[in-house]
């Protein structure tokens, strides 16, 4: 079974805030699902943004 982040989940396991979060959304940085008024993410889809940002020495 698959597991959804809210925006708000997302926001606080990243320590950023919501409209950071919101804004990546609409930038198609990560991608998301509209659920009425709120955003869910894959958590597979939040691993892969995750991924790519990754800083590596």
């Amino acid at each position: 079974m698959e597991y959804y982040f809210t925006t708000k989940e997302i926001s606080l396991l990243l320590k950023t805030p919501i409209q950071f979060i919101r804004k990546m959304i609409r930038e198609k940085r990560i991608i998301a699902y509209k659920v009425g008024r709120q955003y869910i993410v894959k958590e597979q889809d939040l691993n892969n943004y995750l991924d790519s940002v990754r800083y590596e020495r």
